[in-house]
């Protein structure tokens, strides 16, 4: 069951917060890793990394959509060459 009776989606298990869920995510994380920050579009998946230490990240990228596998591809070569620890 979710927050959101109505099954528009956006919503989580009841009794999780959002800090739960960062909280959970921040703990599976190595000590120092870059974090990828995406923004999913129709068209484009922009993409912003962070440094190490996960103080600060700035645009690394924009994928241009073609084929789920292709971008899947792009999304993974990049953060694999970039040794992201997370995704966001």
């Amino acid at each position: 069951s979710r927050d959101d009776p109505g099954g528009r989606g956006g919503g989580r298990p009841r009794g999780m917060t959002e800090g739960d869920d960062l909280a959970a995510f921040d703990a599976a994380l190595p000590p120092l890793g870059a974090v990828a920050g995406l923004d999913l579009g129709e068209k484009t998946i922009g993409v912003a990394l962070s440094d190490l230490r996960r103080s600060i990240a700035t645009p690394a990228t924009t994928i241009r959509r073609t084929k789920f596998t292709e971008d899947a591809a792009a999304l993974l070569a990049l953060l694999g060459a970039r040794q992201v620890a997370g995704v966001v």
